[in-house]
């Protein structure tokens, strides 16, 4: 029999995108300048403040890295367009802790809980990520896509034990504050 590992955790982050009629407003018309060619549309932070976004922590949230689409230079709307219509984009893996930084600037709720796992597992988990890092091996798209995962579900690809990959899903769990441990560790 082998000696039980210590824990050790890992955190995920996730809030649901900001709703407010201004907001919406600002990033609808950001987006429609952009298309007419009257505006440079909206920034990436702004996209990910109206959609929400996930991510993971395994400093218990110094750094959190967030899956995103790199959209390739292409504009804003076409993007986003693209993104609806089902298309794939390359992932990328970000330093996206100052957009969680920016959504609890803005009042939204950011969530997170703890998946506590032993030693090994979370070495596992950590030596993933950091290849991750440095290039993705996976595509982002939205539900219902073409795409690989998106930032809800990439972590699940990287070995952690989620419940769902729609963000107002994922938000709406109840029990998400609590953390779980998969494995026996002390």
């Amino acid at each position: 029999m082998s000696a039980v590992q210590p824990c050790r955790t890992i955190k995920v982050f996730a809030f649901r995108g900001v709703r407010s009629r201004i907001f919406a407003a600002n990033f609808l018309g950001a987006i429609a300048d952009e298309k007419n060619g009257s505006g440079p549309g909206p920034t990436i932070l702004v996209c990910l403040l109206f959609g929400g976004h996930a991510g993971v922590s395994t400093d218990q949230g110094a750094i959190i890295y967030g899956f995103n689409p790199d959209r390739g230079g292409i504009a804003v709307w076409q993007w986003l367009d693209r993104l609806k219509s089902g298309d794939p984009f390359p992932g990328v893996v970000c330093d996206d802790t100052t957009v969680f930084l920016a959504a609890q600037q803005r009042a939204l709720s950011v969530l997170s809980f703890d998946i506590i796992l032993p030693d090994p597992r979370f070495q596992e988990f950590q030596t993933t990520l950091d290849a991750e890092r440095q290039s993705s091996h996976y595509s982002y798209g939205f539900p219902n896509g073409d795409g690989d995962c998106n930032c809800v579900t990439w972590p699940e690809r990287l070995g952690l034990p989620l419940l769902t990959g729609r963000m107002d899903e994922f938000v709406a769990l109840r029990g998400i504050l609590a953390s779980r441990r998969f494995g026996q560790c002390l």
